[in-house]
């Protein structure tokens, strides 16, 4: 069911989820159940509340009473058909009360990644989102003239799903709350920032122009041309700036595509036991290698920014979550719980360095922390 209201002082009752849409200066309300209360630009329900900000599509999410659990998982890459199974095999009933997070990388396909996301919010009571860098690939039916343009594009297609993508205080059904906390990124180069970068230089030096090269980003992503010496990382880390300056009135779970710490690039033992189990339970010999990386490739050079990192820091979240780099991690830094829970590609998987995605049978609890 729609409902059109004028901005204005309004009030409708009708029975039907929540999701809300700005367009020319018009709200319109999706309900699926309950009702929403519209007056001076707010709109409020029992089941979601947006703060509309007069400047086109951009919502700030206020309380809302969601389920009993927060998930995440990140690096979906369903234009993989068997990541696409996957997920269109997860069970219907089994998270309806509960939440999930996508930590970036599901498609760079508009139509594929607004099929996912409404698959997605079939099985969770509701889904949050920040893009990863595969979702700026730029593709020859893309209406956006660069991925700046495109990364706008994509919120204004979760503003109108009812994706998350603004701070979010949820309301767990045991009666405590938690705060979601998106954070845009991008990584730094050691060409563009190299004080920002968490790049590290081989000993024995590397050919620059072949990794940069093989990363496609370099050949799929386009971008404006760059005002005031602001580079890529600034301009996503300026727009978390409300988010990481204001206070929170409960636990917070924040969450980015990009690595939030140099020293999660690299595995614990921790982490090389788990890819171990992983690959002993798909019938491999353990892994005997000196790193986890793709052969030839510094990975360091697109993983993340010390930019990143700091605005993590300020927030002090209980549990960041994050993926890109397709090599889950669960570890403890600085009182802080970084968790990567990537499905990555189906290589990645039979490899074991996706490990947990079979454990957990997909998304992975994040809140209530449960290890």
């Amino acid at each position: 069911m729609f409902s059109v209201i004028k901005k204005g002082f309004t009030t409708v009752r009708l029975f039907a989820s929540v999701h809300t849409i700005v367009q020319n200066n018009y709200t319109i309300i999706v309900l699926l159940h309950h009702y929403c209360v519209t007056y001076d630009n707010v709109c409020k329900s029992n089941a979601l509340r947006y703060y509309y900000h007069a400047s086109g599509l951009n919502w700030t999410m206020g309380d809302t009473t969601l389920g009993s659990r927060v998930f995440a998982l990140s690096d979906l890459h369903v234009d993989y058909k068997e990541n696409r199974k996957l997920l269109d095999g997860w069970p219907d009933k089994k998270y309806s009360n509960d939440v999930l997070v996508v930590a970036g990388d599901v498609t760079d396909n508009m139509t594929l990644l607004e099929t996912t996301l409404k698959g997605l919010q079939l099985k969770f009571r509701q889904v949050f989102f920040v893009p990863g860098n595969h979702e700026l690939w730029m593709r020859s039916d893309d209406k956006s003239t660069d991925s700046i343009g495109k990364f706008h594009a994509i919120l204004a297609l979760c503003a109108r799903l009812g994706v998350g993508t603004s701070p979010t205080r949820v309301s767990l059904s045991a009666g405590d709350h938690v705060w979601l906390v998106p954070l845009f990124s991008w990584y730094a180069t050691p060409e563009e920032d190299p004080d920002n970068s968490f790049y590290v230089r081989p000993s024995a030096g590397e050919d620059e122009a072949r990794q940069r090269d093989i990363w496609m980003d370099n050949h799929m992503c386009v971008w404006p041309t760059p005002t005031d010496g602001q580079t890529r990382a600034d301009y996503f880390a300026d727009l978390n700036r409300s988010a990481v300056e204001r206070s929170y009135d409960a636990p917070v779970v924040s969450f980015s595509h990009f690595v939030p710490r140099r020293e999660l690039i690299g595995a614990s033992d921790a982490d090389r036991a788990a890819v171990d189990r992983e690959r002993a339970r798909r019938g491999l010999a353990p892994f005997t290698g000196t790193h986890q990386g793709a052969a030839g490739f510094n990975f360091t050079r697109y993983a993340g920014s010390y930019q990143l990192e700091q605005q993590v820091s300020w927030l002090q979240p209980t549990v960041h979550v994050f993926g890109h780099q397709h090599r889950n991690r669960d570890r403890v830094i600085a009182g802080v719980r970084y968790v990567a829970h990537c499905l990555g590609s189906p290589n990645d998987q039979r490899d074991g360095w996706t490990w947990g995605v079979s454990e957990w049978d997909g998304p992975k609890q994040v809140w209530p922390q449960k290890t």
